[in-house]
């Protein structure tokens, strides 16, 4: 164990090593793990993924690509779609403060006579999935030219004195990689959180999804962020109140962010999840979070101001040094405190005949999170499961799953439905039932088993999760042999799921 830990994590860690032995004894003694009922299942949809589905920005094969994996998705029975909006100060959707983004036509600014972020809404909602709305944070430009003149501009041009800057004080140049924005300055906070903003209020989304809160990868060998700004708050009372030293100012920039933005979202919409894709690794010696690019995600759920992580953990189960169960449980005991991780599985390097980097790796991270208890995964990326849908809708994800509910966001549990009714013609079922007009409901969950008590508790008896909150249903009964009795229950917007219907006998 480092020496430079700090004490709180010391602590935990210790104690979470009692924790996990005990876990493990407990897992060890279930020889077969049941199918959750409780699982978020995420799938990242970045904007080169789905404008590169046509060479010449043809609309009708991008928006083709982004419905073949909507429906793919929803008939994988996934829950959660995270649609890439923003990638470096741009648009993919109709802008409000920033030009709408190069890939969909070839020119930055120029619009495409359709809105992307609105095409794929709608067909998630009608396909019963949440879609995030992904952005990249800080990132402000990538390109080794600079912006043209647009109308909205690019803050690029608008604010070249936020750019990061490294140890010298030279901003950092334009490559084929990312330009970033400063973390240090206040001014870049408020923009992001405006841009945020217009799209919450503008979009039914169901979440806010960020990536890259963080400084450039090579910021401790660069010293970024040396910017005037950042270089005078940290050296003032009022921008450096605690007198923190350079790295741990740097990772409070990166979290008092983080709790702006959450508060901002919060008070404009409560409902609205909000999430952060981070780096794999929180701590640990090489590549991680906490000392190259100084995210302190630990800290942001100790604050509560965040709903959960998703930690970018792309390594194999037997990597040397980034076992992806080890880092997951750390993230699970270590750093999420009372809010969920959501492990990011690298599924793109897993589409190679060979072990480990064979499909094989991927179905063994599914089964290891569930042996472990970690409520969720997320894929990255959607066109890496273009092979593999079907073996995820007949295998591991063969029933349907509802999001983890989040009780720092709404506890009250919805009523349950009343007057269910059940009429089997042939191989259709055809359910109705009954819920009060007051209930804020978004959704139901259909039960069906061969024996009562129906135990909700189990995947294996959760057959479908309607996509609306109208009060029928209807459904093809292939497998008979478990189609004895049905169920219903409600659940909000935050999926809290109420207790059962009475059960009704089908035959």
């Amino acid at each position: 164990m480092r020496n430079d830990l700090p004490f709180a994590v010391r602590y935990i860690k210790w104690i979470s090593a009692i924790i996990l032995t005990a876990g493990l004894l407990h897992s060890c003694s279930h020889t077969k793990q049941p199918l959750p009922v409780k699982e978020a299942r995420g799938v990242w949809l970045h904007r080169f993924e789905y404008c590169e589905a046509s060479t010449t920005h043809d609309q009708d094969s991008i928006q083709a690509y982004i419905a073949r994996v909507i429906n793919r998705a929803a008939d994988a029975n996934f829950n959660i779609v995270f649609f890439q909006v923003r990638g470096n100060g741009d648009a993919y959707y109709t802008p409000g403060l920033e030009p709408w983004g190069s890939l969909l036509t070839g020119k930055l600014g120029e619009d495409p006579g359709w809105d992307p972020l609105e095409f794929a809404l709608e067909l998630a909602h009608r396909r019963g999935l949440e879609l995030h709305a992904w952005f990249n944070t800080f990132p402000i430009w990538r390109g080794k030219d600079p912006p043209p003149e647009t109308t909205p501009p690019s803050p690029y041009l608008t604010h070249p004195e936020w750019v990061v800057s490294d140890s010298g004080g030279t901003p950092m140049p334009r490559s084929d990689h990312y330009v970033s924005f400063s973390p240090g300055i206040p001014g870049v906070h408020e923009h992001i959180i405006e841009v945020v903003l217009d799209v919450l209020r503008r979009y039914d989304i169901d979440g806010v999804h960020f990536d890259y809160i963080r400084y450039p990868e090579n910021a401790p060998s660069s010293g970024f962020s040396h910017d005037a700004i950042s270089e005078q708050r940290y050296r003032s009372d009022d921008g450096n109140p605690l007198h923190l030293d350079w790295d741990d100012w740097q990772r409070e920039q990166l979290t008092e962010f983080v709790a702006k933005v959450y508060n901002a979202i919060t008070l404009t919409n409560p409902g609205v999840k909000v999430s952060a894709s981070v780096i794999g690794s929180y701590y640990a010696t090489g590549w991680n979070a906490y000392h190259i690019v100084y995210q302190d995600p630990r800290r942001w759920t100790e604050l509560g101001k965040i709903d959960f992580i998703a930690p970018m953990i792309y390594w194999p189960r037997e990597h040397p040094t980034q076992p992806f169960l080890k880092r997951s449980i750390e993230w699970q005991e270590l750093y999420t405190l009372d809010r969920y991780v959501f492990s990011g599985i690298g599924s793109y390097r897993y589409n190679t005949p060979d072990p480990p980097l064979s499909w094989d790796e991927a179905e063994g991270q599914i089964e290891d999170l569930r042996k472990r208890y970690i409520p969720g995964m997320v894929f990255f990326d959607a066109r890496s499961l273009s092979s593999h849908w079907l073996d995820l809708a007949r295998n591991h994800f063969r029933y349907p799953a509802n999001i983890p509910p989040m009780p720092w966001k709404d506890a009250v549990a919805p009523q349950p439905p009343t007057k269910l009714r059940a009429d089997l013609r042939g191989s259709t079922l055809n359910l109705t039932w009954v819920t009060p007009d007051d209930e804020d409901i978004r959704r139901f969950n259909i039960y069906i088993t061969d024996e009562l008590p129906i135990d909700a508790s189990s995947g294996d008896n959760l057959w479908a999760v309607t996509s609306s909150p109208r009060l029928n249903y209807t459904l093809l009964l292939h497998d008979h042999r478990k189609a004895r009795y049905v169920a219903v229950s409600a659940l909000d917007a935050a999926w809290n799921e109420s207790t059962l219907s009475e059960a009704v006998s089908i035959r």
